[in-house]
């Protein structure tokens, strides 16, 4: 049996670097019919060695499954409560208040997950269980993973900055289960990371020539060098500008350094209309929540005039983390919660 796992593993391994190498991979490679079977074939076998390993333990397993499932509502709560306290915090004058009762939600989910950890630590003692546990949760997550394959549902949408919100989707010509609109888009740059080029009109176009550098107040280039006090705003950009005297025409520029964040506030409205709107800012990797939906932020226009979201509902997404979860903890407390003898 365990040969057969590891030959199994080594067969996942390869698909998973199939679809995920930065040349030549294939997303689709994840959903494929070879990845379902092997991926089904895991989570059979994996229920299996819970089964097994959890033989005359069986009810003590069930009570330490039971007392981790708490244990991940109060991690659910410490989260989400500690992050509120952050942003009351940062709001500040009168949200102080609402700061200190969301930092007593957030003691109240540490407590509740201390309580149900130890529970679960009588409750599979024995250490065949926490192993037993572990493959359990690995089957759970593959049952995740099958849930959102049949019945996932995602739209790429792009919307216009300052529209009103629309539950339709050019991309798929349908409509969509609510509407979503973007109110504004910030971008914010790196600061100390300024760049400046010097342009030059020849033969009818605009060529930059070199790089200049700033060394505190003064901009060098060469042999020249100007004062940076002397750059004006160009109209509608970020960037700065100094026309230079003489001929060819000269212009210096400054440029915006690196992006260091995209930040769009969004409103989202039911689809018919009737509800209450709610506003929501999305930064890359931290979607926003609606009524089982995850909207990302995933791109937007050049000139910031267009923003493009996905839009994407995920019914097995609880049962994924939860195994994930679940495999974490599980595997950890197999690993250092016990004095094995080492046999030579």
């Amino acid at each position: 049996m365990l040969h057969a796992s590891v030959m199994l593993l080594g067969a996942v391994c390869v698909l998973l670097l199939a679809g995920g190498l930065p040349w030549g991979g294939v997303e689709e490679v994840y959903r494929g019919g070879l990845m379902c079977v092997l991926g089904g074939v895991s989570g059979l076998l994996s229920f299996w060695m819970a089964w097994k390993n959890s033989l005359g333990y069986r009810l003590r397993m069930g009570m330490g499954v039971i007392s981790l499932f708490f244990v991940a509502a109060g991690l659910r709560v410490l989260v989400y409560c500690g992050q509120e306290v952050l942003r009351c915090a940062g709001m500040g004058g009168g949200m102080w208040f609402g700061a200190v009762g969301m930092g007593c939600f957030s003691v109240m989910g540490l407590l509740f997950s201390a309580i149900f950890g130890y529970l679960a630590y009588l409750s599979l003692r024995v250490e065949k269980l926490w192993l037993a546990v572990a493959h359990l949760s690995i089957a759970l997550l593959v049952a995740g993973a099958f849930v959102d394959i049949c019945s996932e549902q995602r739209y790429m949408v792009t919307r216009r900055v300052g529209e009103r919100p629309t539950g339709h989707c050019q991309e798929a010509d349908q409509r969509l289960p609510f509407a979503v609109g973007v109110e504004n888009l910030q971008v914010s740059h790196y600061e100390n990371a300024e760049l400046y080029r010097l342009i030059v009109h020849q033969g009818g176009h605009w060529m930059p020539v070199a790089i200049a550098t700033r060394r505190g107040t003064r901009i060098r280039c060469g042999q020249e060098e100007w004062d940076a006090g002397q750059l004006r705003a160009l109209p509608g950009s970020d960037e700065r500008y100094l026309a230079l005297p003489g001929k060819p025409l000269r212009i210096l520029v400054q440029q915006p350094g690196p992006v260091k964040e995209y930040r769009a506030v969004c409103r989202l409205a039911p689809a018919g209309g009737g509800g209450e709107a709610r506003e929501v800012t999305l930064r890359v990797n931290e979607p926003a929540s609606w009524d089982g939906w995850q909207i990302y932020l995933m791109n937007c226009s050049a000139d910031g005039s267009q923003v493009q979201l996905l839009l994407r509902r995920a019914p097995g997404r609880p049962l994924v983390f939860a195994g994930l979860l679940g495999v974490l903890l599980c595997c950890f407390a197999w690993a250092f919660g016990y004095k094995r003898s080492i046999r030579v």
